[in-house]
């Protein structure tokens, strides 16, 4: 449990970025592509050489270097590549010592720990060209689809409170003033001191994120659905045959809370709070925290797929991920 420490001047610098940042959604986007999806598949296919290097930064599930998700108050593909390359080496040191132990998992990290300028080159010439093959075609959707969901809480923000909003960021987001508790790969407590909160959204994420990053406010990713618009199998799709039973049950009874979905399913109640966030990912579900229960519905698209009899199909025997 990381715990974020807010004053009154980080609350008035608090903000919910409406833009994009195409680094920030490069990475996480190759995290998803580490699955075995037919698309995830099909885009590490495509990839060599240097683009290849961001899927070694970005192992599933590892708290991913802060410096790859560099600060930017105007999101733009070349002003973010810039930012990483001029990241200190001391930082970028620290970092991949904090994300991958003393001994980096492979050579090259080991000289880009070391300020080597031509790993760092390599290292940029593979984010744009991964952002190229990976996003650059599906960026005129997602452009829209997250300014929508940025302007979701601004609306609540400013017709019901700041609280209100913090309130229904995400199930793992937990406003308890003075403190925003959020489940995530960090732990421990982070006070603010006036550095100010940004929020920004993807659908390459099924739990938040955070950055956290010297004197620069810091960062909350939040996961989004999917956009309607995505061709199946993106990297943000999940299949399986829990996570289609997961959807005819919320569908049968319009909705259910963690614990029912597990007595259900016969799994615990981690593991039906996974399917559900990774469902929640993928725009087949809503999730809402009501007191100490968090309940789930479908989404339009989730209702969608349970009228055409179509939920996710399994690939294989097993349960799916």
């Amino acid at each position: 449990m990381l715990r974020l420490w807010l004053d009154y001047e980080d609350l008035t610098r608090l903000r919910v970025l409406p833009g994009l940042s195409p680094i920030t959604q490069t990475v996480f986007s190759a995290q998803a592509m580490r699955g075995p999806e037919p698309a995830a598949r099909r885009t590490r296919a495509r990839l060599g050489g240097p683009s290849r290097m961001v899927l070694d930064l970005a192992p599933p599930g590892r708290l991913l270097p802060d410096f790859l998700t560099p600060h930017a108050d105007t999101p733009g593909l070349e002003g973010e590549l810039d930012a990483v390359a001029s990241t200190p080496v001391r930082r970028i040191r620290a970092e991949l010592e904090r994300s991958y132990g003393p001994r980096p998992p492979t050579a090259w990290m080991t000289r880009l720990a070391t300020g080597d300028a031509e790993t760092m080159r390599a290292l940029i010439s593979g984010l744009r060209d991964f952002h190229r093959a990976a996003l650059a075609d599906r960026w005129a959707v997602l452009t829209p689809h997250l300014r929508a969901e940025a302007s979701g809480v601004a609306r609540t923000m400013a017709s019901e409170g700041i609280g209100a909003a913090l309130g229904r960021l995400h199930p793992a987001i937990r406003w308890a003033p003075p403190v925003l508790e959020i489940e995530t790969l960090r732990d421990g407590d982070v006070r603010l001191r006036g550095r100010g909160l940004q929020f920004l959204f993807s659908p390459f994420v099924t739990a938040p994120r955070v950055r956290v990053a010297g004197d620069w406010p810091v960062g909350v990713v939040v996961p989004a659905a999917r956009p309607p618009g995505e061709p199946a199998g993106s990297p943000s799709q999940v299949f399986g045959r829990t996570r289609a039973a997961v959807i005819r049950l919320v569908g049968a009874d319009g909705e259910l809370t963690t614990g029912a979905l597990a007595s259900r399913l016969g799994v615990s109640a981690a593991s039906a709070s996974q399917h559900a966030s990774a469902l929640r990912g993928a725009g087949l579900l809503t999730s809402e925290r009501r007191g100490k229960t968090v309940h789930h519905a479908l989404t339009p698209l989730g209702e969608r797929f349970l009228r055409g009899g179509a939920g996710p199909r399994s690939r294989d025997a097993g349960t799916g991920p």
